[in-house]
């Protein structure tokens, strides 16, 4: 039974699972919980004008920690680079809540985002190490329905926390599960008999650089276009210093003994085509949870009342998804899984795309599941693919690397979708400016579709209906997207070969083996 679960009992390997994914929940369910109370939060702090900065900082830090916190948890240890994640996290969430202003606000969500950069992607590392290779649907299955149940529960959560107590407790509710988590991690996850390398190192420019670059190109595609033109000196800057910063990283890393991302990665086939549909699977993903529920609450006029109800058929069918993959990567390749993947969720969107704006509700969350399967069942054989792939001396660095490759393609996809349906809006309103009386010019360039069809919420039936054709068509519009990024998946897909799960190539790094070793450090 102790080498099911990488030598820890069956009853020490469960307890240790349910904090992991406990930790998990906590840090998954903390964007949407926040959601609900900052209407309540910005008018407390006096904040409106930098209230997506609340968001937005929380993005920025976390994504840029991810590669680097597997590639400390590989040289030094998963435990205590989790451990020190979980304090950063848990010291962030009670900082945020004793915020007096916004710009505290902000900079301790900041701070928190670090302590998530470094606590998330060494938990998805942990996870699957201790994953057992055979009969783990059951436990894919629960690691997949965190997901989706912070994205369901996390908004009602949020408002009901707000009403009852204050907004200030849904930061302080992570105190007590920070503790048990704490307690869990340092009682159970066991240290690796090895120890590291006297010489290993990643040095300081590299982590610098990484840094430099992902935040200043994550910043330009999140303020570009909506509080700067792209043309604008700020946009501009920030992408050729994310550029001359990235591109030296690359050059810089290729040279390192122990580089941040191991671009030896990328020569397997599994690898790179893995990276190739998580970065596509992040675009679809992000996309979907932003625009959807636009598509929904707009075009249709609020058939549904809030964005928890659009979502929630697609997130519970994630977690279906992620059940349905853990038994077909047992029985069939790589390639098929994620082929099959990509072909479910780009269905779904060219199905969205034709959808007329006067569908019943039945029939868009019948698509809506459609996206979710194929969005789950990426998610599952993207970390498990990867993780299965390399050896353990490397496994934080490639784990780590999903997550950051899907982070950057939810950044990247909602940017290139915001400009696509914003500039088809646009256009739509200067076609039908004459039917709209003069509101396509009051409105000129349109940054928030829902918000300028709310602001003439009392328009003539018949202007106000033509206005909700225009922005469902400027949605649809922008699905295009993200059908192209399915393909790509779909075509990436086959670079992986021919590997099954229990045929895959030799582990890129061998580490020397030692009997009493374990291998969670």
């Amino acid at each position: 039974m102790e080498s099911r679960f990488g030598g820890l009992t069956a009853r020490r390997f469960h307890w240790l699972f349910a904090g992991l994914l406990l930790s998990i929940l906590l840090t998954q369910l903390d964007q949407t919980i926040v959601s609900t109370a900052l209407p309540t939060i910005v008018t407390q702090l006096e904040g409106f004008t930098q209230m997506s900065w609340v968001f937005t900082i929380y993005m920025l830090t976390s994504t840029a920690m991810t590669p680097i916190a597997g590639k400390l948890s590989d040289l030094y240890g998963r435990k205590v680079f989790l451990v020190l994640g979980l304090t950063i996290f848990v010291i962030g969430s009670v900082l945020c809540g004793s915020a007096q202003s916004m710009l505290q606000l902000i900079i301790f969500r900041g701070i928190k985002g670090i302590g998530a950069g470094l606590l998330m992607p060494i938990t998805f590392t942990v996870v699957f190490s201790l994953m057992p290779r055979n009969g783990n649907s059951v436990y894919q299955t629960l690691y997949m329905s965190v997901f989706a149940l912070s994205s369901v529960i996390g908004p009602t959560v949020g408002a009901l926390i707000t009403s009852l107590l204050s907004w200030r407790y849904i930061f302080y509710i992570n105190l007590p599960l920070g503790l048990v988590i704490f307690v869990i991690i340092l009682k159970l996850l066991p240290r690796n008999a090895a120890t590291p390398k006297p010489d290993a190192s990643i040095g300081y420019v590299g982590p610098g650089l990484l840094i430099l670059g992902t935040l200043s190109l994550l910043l330009a595609l999140k303020t570009g276009g909506v509080q700067y033109a792209w043309s604008s000196l700020p946009i501009l800057g920030l992408l050729i210093v994310g550029g001359i910063a990235t591109a030296w990283f690359v050059l810089s890393q290729l040279r390192e003994k122990e580089p941040v991302i191991p671009f030896r990665l990328f020569r397997n086939r599994v690898m790179a085509s893995t990276y190739v549909a998580t970065l596509m699977q992040g675009i679809m993903m992000y996309g979907a949870l932003v625009y959807i529920p636009l598509f929904v609450q707009g075009s249709l006029g609020g058939g549904v009342t809030g964005t928890g109800g659009a979502l929630t058929p697609l997130m519970l069918c994630v977690m279906f998804g992620a059940t349905l993959c853990g038994a077909l990567i047992q029985r069939f390749t790589w390639r098929f899984n994620i082929a099959l993947s990509m072909l479910l969720s780009g269905t779904g969107f060219l199905m969205m795309i034709f959808l007329p704006v006067n569908v019943s509700y039945v029939v868009l969350c019948l698509v809506m599941m459609l996206i979710g399967l194929g969005i789950g069942m990426m998610m599952m054989v993207g970390q498990t693919a990867v993780s299965m792939g390399v050896d353990d001396s490397v496994r934080g660095a490639a784990t780590s690397s999903v997550s950051f490759f899907r982070s950057i393609g939810g950044v990247f996809g909602t940017a290139v979708l915001t400009s696509l349906i914003n500039a088809r809006l646009s256009v739509l309103l200067e076609r039908h400016s004459g039917d709209l009386s003069g509101v396509a010019g009051e409105l000129g360039v349109v940054t928030d579709p829902l918000a300028a069809l709310n602001s003439h919420a009392g328009l003539p039936a018949e202007q106000l209906e033509l206005m909700r054709q225009m922005l469902g068509d400027a949605v649809q519009y922008g699905f295009w997207f993200m059908a192209g990024a399915a393909a790509i998946g779909f075509i990436a897909a086959f670079w992986a070969g021919s590997s099954r799960q229990e045929v895959l190539p030799p582990p890129l790094e061998a580490a020397p083996a030692k009997a009493d070793a374990i291998t969670i450090r």
